[in-house]
């Protein structure tokens, strides 16, 4: 018998006093203090004692009042979200003045990017950046720097301390996002708090959330729950502002993340409106075509802002189509990403890890009795219609995953080449596009055994099937567990941790007094001068431009021709005085020989340093035992 339904500020009064009561009886139990003194550990540990708590005392009161609000299921969400975080990944990379960790694979650009974009001076587009791939400039859009966070923070970059990253907040939030959207997906099939609770499991717990980790921008699979979450939900027949709202809201948040998040958005958003203009009437087929419209439009201005169309078409077409493609058996092959109940199985090509979308072996146990459950008693017609839209769209996601070259296994199928393919070859990690599929099945599967069973027997099932999940993907969570303590492990625990091989204090001294920082020659032009990450890091804290630089598309005509302009400047000996010239040494006697200006050189922590001796007179009576800090050699 279920207690009389308080009222918001009693219940939000006794939720709070539940925990508190909980919380105590944890400490009790399990004193903090007893995990030492380290003060991430400590953190952690309160984290979670008190979410554990307020957990507890929303499942507690849910039970008693029978509420079925969906603040309690928003609340869930992204405690188990937020648990999941803490206990697998960690909060030591939340730290916004920690940026050690992200210099290492595809974080250090995305990071840089950032770092260089804030110091510069607003442009237009609104995502421009000038100082990074210098003179030829690139965008934040593709440094992948999460533009969304990037533009809002440059409103502010003046406030912020100089080393700022906001990448680890970020997996954060998607972690929280991620947990509130599936309880909410969830909460179409079942009011019950606790099968919410084991339900959203999967969906945070799922390998492909986790195995994006070393591409942060992607990691934005709550978006994809979102809109499913859009098409399922019950909208009333007056509720066309409202739909075109949520869904111009989530297209605009995709088209400021990352453009293939973008193109799945808009893909659902099309099976969202082919059912709703389904309904046979005129005016809603016209509204539903000009709200598409209003999406795609919306797409194409923000993407123009972020930045995007900077670079021409044809440098968008890329190699790779059906290289990075979803191999068929990829529902089923862990392939090598720590499955410890299934074999991998091969695949047709290294780069189908961008195809990676095992289910885990609980979901699909759970998918086998899904389908016996749905033999029992076929779908009704109605919920056919109402699905069609969405399994065409779907179909289509997979065939695209799966590209011109399908495979199994190893085996090549079929292998399709045709000009109009340069096209799609734009997207060409083609087995990230069934990642909306992925999740479609992971919640038609839970809905069908939470609607087909009574909450008990639900529960039941999706237990089972949860705990044998954790079991299968126990290699995943804990290798990222072991190294929560250091956040840079966590993309390759193989790789040297970074460490700033910029160690003079000559660096910072003579910065201010320059505005380029050019590698002779960059990693475009031939072998680099010099690793690029340091003297970009070097060039953001100052304001300089950095001739070198990572990105995900770039043009390359323009490149090659700065290419053959530096080494032209090389052998007539161009050198500018604002320019501080790292030097390869099989150049630099050439480039002191045929220097136009005098030059001074050096070499500095193992890099052969060049500036014009007028630059250098400029600023070198400013500071004392300048010598030994820039032991000069003179052309």
């Amino acid at each position: 018998m279920s207690l009389l339904k308080p009222r918001r500020g009693m219940l939000l009064l006794i939720i709070g006093f539940i925990t508190v009561i909980l919380f105590v009886g944890l400490w009790l139990l399990f004193p903090i203090g007893s995990f030492g003194i380290n003060h991430d550990a400590f953190l952690e540990n309160l984290s979670n004692s008190l979410l554990l708590s307020l957990l507890g005392a929303l499942l507690i009161i849910a039970k008693m009042t029978q509420s079925s609000s969906p603040v309690f299921s928003i609340l869930l969400g992204a405690i188990l979200g937020i648990l999941f975080f803490i206990n697998i990944l960690g909060l030591t990379m939340v730290d916004p003045t920690q940026i050690n960790w992200l210099m290492r694979g595809d974080w250090q650009w995305h990071f840089l990017g950032w770092h260089i974009f804030r110091n510069e001076t607003w442009q237009f587009p609104l995502g421009k950046i000038t100082g990074f791939w210098f003179p030829m400039g690139t965008s934040i859009g593709y440094t992948d720097s999460i533009p969304l966070l990037a533009l809002v923070l440059k409103l502010v970059a003046a406030l912020l301390p100089s080393d700022f990253q906001y990448i680890g907040l970020w997996l954060l939030i998607c972690f929280i996002l991620q947990g509130i959207f599936a309880a909410l997906l969830l909460r179409l099939s079942t009011k019950n708090l606790l099968l919410q609770a084991v339900g959203s499991l999967f969906f945070i717990l799922t390998p492909i959330l986790v195995q994006r980790l070393g591409h942060p921008a992607l990691c934005a699979h709550w978006l994809l729950l979102a809109a499913l979450w859009l098409y399922f939900k019950a909208w009333n027949h007056s509720s066309f502002y409202q739909q075109l709202g949520s869904w111009l809201l989530l297209i605009s948040f995709s088209a400021t993340i990352h453009p293939y998040l973008t193109v799945m958005m808009l893909g659902l958003a099309t099976a969202f409106y082919l059912r709703v203009g389904g309904r046979n009437t005129q005016n809603t087929f016209t509204s539903a075509f000009l709200s598409l419209m209003a999406l795609g439009v919306t797409a194409l201005f923000i993407g123009w802002q972020v930045g995007y169309f900077l670079v021409s078409s044809s440098n968008l077409e890329g190699f790779g189509l059906g290289y990075y493609s979803m191999n068929l058996l990829s529902p089923f092959n862990a392939m090598g990403g720590g499955s410890a109940l299934l074999k991998d199985i091969p695949v047709a090509t290294e780069g189908q890890y961008e195809g990676f979308n095992y289910l885990g072996a609980g979901i699909l146990i759970l998918g086998i009795v899904a389908v016996y459950e749905l033999n029992k008693h076929f779908v009704q017609r109605t919920t056919w219609r109402n699905l069609l839209p969405l399994l065409v769209v779907s179909l289509l996601f997979t065939v695209l995953a799966v590209s011109n070259k399908v495979t199994v296994g190893s085996h090549v199928l079929i292998e399709w080449h045709s000009e109009w393919l340069k096209v799609l070859s734009t997207f060409r990690s083609t087995g990230r596009f069934f990642w909306p599929v992925h999740y479609l099945l992971l919640f038609t599967i839970l809905g069908v055994l939470i609607k087909r069973n009574s909450a008990r027997t639900a529960f039941i099932y999706l237990s089972f099937g949860l705990t044998l999940q954790i079991i299968d993907l126990w290699p995943i969570y804990q290798s990222h567990h072991q190294v929560r303590w250091n956040p840079a492990l966590h993309w390759n625990p193989q790789l040297p941790v970074w460490n700033n091989p910029l160690k003079s204090a000559i660096w910072e001294l003579a910065a201010p007094y320059y505005r380029h920082i050019t590698l002779f020659p960059p990693g475009a032009c031939g072998e680099a001068a010099a690793p690029y990450q340091p003297f970009a890091y070097l060039a953001g804290h100052h304001g300089l431009t950095i001739n070198s630089g990572q990105m995900a598309r770039f043009d390359d005509q323009q490149t090659g021709e700065y290419c053959q302009q530096l080494l032209k400047d090389l052998q007539q000996g161009k050198v500018e005085h604002d320019t501080v010239y790292i030097v390869h040494p099989t150049y630099l006697a050439n480039l002191q020989k045929n220097a136009r200006w005098p030059l001074v050189c050096s070499k500095i922590d193992d890099f052969e340093v060049c500036v014009t001796e007028q630059s250098y007179l400029r600023w070198k009576g400013n500071y004392s035992q300048i010598d030994t800090l820039f032991p000069v050699e003179q052309n």
